[in-house]
């Protein structure tokens, strides 16, 4: 997948995520939509804070909502769970806007495969999430860190037609791993005991 099919595919993410806010009674802001010439991001005289890609309000109640598009996640079998994971500096970067702005931050990430979206917040999603070590080998977006999928709340959209339409191409993954070849998450996932 070339860059800009990756541009595009996070977009339709985004857009999905924007809509079903919407059908749930928010009122967003897309600020990922501001043209500002790069990633949208709170500007203060001596340094620049990476902005999540939306504002939802409803009922008195306000979230900055980041998205991501994933096919799948993927299962850690060192900390033998379903995973997604994002770069460790935008990580910093919006749990400081949440610190600045005193408003609530959530992670969004599309599932593409079993049509769902994942919606944490910050602060839950954070517990037991795994920060590469600066030994380890990681992309070139720089040190990751990994969200267990039990720490979301999981809302299927796949009986939601005009939601269902928006989701990018299914796009079967280039490597399966012996241990990953097996039922869908939902099917094998237990609920977290805290």
């Amino acid at each position: 997948m070339t860059f800009g099919e990756m541009i595009t595919r996070g977009r339709q993410g985004e857009d999905l995520v924007r809509q079903w806010y919407k059908s749930r009674g928010y009122f967003v802001l897309p600020v990922a939509l501001i043209n500002s010439g790069g990633a949208p991001a709170l500007e203060g005289e001596l340094n620049r804070i990476i902005a999540a890609n939306h504002l939802v309000f409803r009922e008195g109640e306000k979230r900055w909502v980041e998205v991501k598009t994933f096919q799948r996640s993927t299962f850690n079998q060192r900390r033998q769970r379903e995973e997604h994971g994002v770069s460790l500096r935008l990580w910093k970067a919006y749990k400081e806007g949440q610190e600045l702005t005193g408003i609530k931050g959530v992670l969004c990430i599309v599932q593409v495969n079993e049509a769902k979206i994942l919606e944490g917040t910050l602060d839950e999603i954070g517990v037991g999430a795994y920060i590469q070590a600066p030994t380890e080998n990681f992309p070139p977006s720089g040190r990751q860190i990994f969200f267990d999928v039990r720490r979301f709340q999981w809302h299927y959209i796949r009986d939601i037609p005009e939601l269902v339409s928006m989701l990018p191409k299914d796009l079967p993954p280039k490597i399966v791993r012996p241990w990953e070849q097996r039922s869908p998450a939902s099917a094998r996932q237990g609920t977290l005991k805290l």
